[in-house]
Parts: C-alpha cells; structure tokens; sequence
C-alpha cells in the first residue's frame, strides 16, 4: 500500500517537577482507620542487624503460662512451666483428666492415652511448647467442648456451668463453686460463712 505509517507525538500533561512523596495534592492527608490507630500499638521489630546482616530477633521475652483453665475464670499465671502445671491439674480436684486431648489453639495436636493424666501431660506440652513459648494466648483459644463435657461428667462443673460453656460466650463469668453430690443429684454447697 502507499500509505505510510504516521506517530503522533502527545505532549505530557505531566508537570517538570518531581512530585513529593510526602505531600500530595492527590492524597488526603487526614488520617485512616488502619494509620489513626497505628500509634497506639506497640511494634515489634522482626528482624534486627547483626553485622550488617538482617536476622530474626531472638525471643527475649520470657513465656508467660496462662491457666488452661481461663474459661472458668481463673487468672491464674506463671513464669515457671511447672507451677503452671501442677496448677492447671489442680482444676480436676484428683479426677482423672480426660483421655482424649486437643490443642485449642491449632488443630495440628489431638490425640488419645489410655491414661487421662498421659493425655493431660502430652496436651501441656505441645500448649507450652507450641504457643506460650511463642508468646500466643489461651484468651483466643476455640472453645474446647470436650472438655466441657469431661468437667461436667466429674462433677467439677454443673449443669448451669455446662449450659453457659457450650453457650454462645464459651467462658464463665464467674468461677464455679464447689460441688457435692447428695443423693445422686448435684448440688452447691453453702459458703462457709452461711453454715
């Protein structure tokens, strides 16, 4: 064909000058939700140099063993995994524990002993090994309804402890009170005050 190719050139409406990174007539300057709150949480840095080379930081804090048994709102904590341990089994009150475990945490630990306090001990190993030691918190733990049911089989919680566990909030608002049993059916006993 005879025709030939033409370009056209558009100039830019780009200015001359380089823009600023900090200012910009194109960017709002008030803050967002994610930039308004960043000052108020404490950053933890990653990584750190160590002779001109980025490596992970080592853990320099000190894991903090929360009670096993927040739920039943017990505060208890420790720095030391075995008063953590001996106070977590304090909760069964001398019943077993029970036979099949699982992390509430994460779903790779779930297992089954012939023997409660086997499983109890396997279940504090991975939570201290896998989670407390990486600073991670029973406060986000799944609701562990096994558990729940164990306590209530044993006695060591009632029927309205139960109810309000397996309910929507999964964690009482207040710690349960000793329990008896009096001719097969359960019921709290008095404070000792009000004996």
């Amino acid at each position: 064909s005879s025709m030939a190719r033409a370009h056209i050139h558009i100039p830019s409406t780009a200015s001359a000058y380089t823009p600023s990174l900090l200012y910009s007539e194109g960017t709002p300057t008030e803050s967002s939700v994610s930039t308004g709150l960043a000052s108020r949480f404490s950053g933890v840095p990653l990584l750190e140099e160590v002779d001109g080379v980025l490596e992970r930081r080592t853990n320099l804090r000190q894991p903090v063993f929360e009670c096993a048994f927040w739920f039943l709102s017990c505060s208890y904590v420790s720095y030391d995994q075995d008063e953590w341990r001996t106070h977590c089994l304090s909760h069964f009150r001398g019943e077993e524990p029970p036979k099949s475990v699982q992390c509430p945490l994460c779903e790779d630990f779930r297992a089954t002993y012939d023997d409660g306090r086997e499983a109890w001990d396997a279940r504090m190993n991975h939570i201290a090994s896998y989670h407390h030691m990486q600073g991670h918190t029973l406060r986000t733990s799944r609701p562990d309804f096994h558990l729940f049911q164990h306590l209530w089989q044993k006695r060591l919680i009632d029927d309205a402890d139960l109810k309000e566990l397996k309910g929507g909030n999964h964690n009482l608002t207040r710690a349960p009170q000793p329990f008896v049993i009096t001719n097969g059916r359960g019921r709290r006993r008095e404070p000792q005050s009000q004996r």
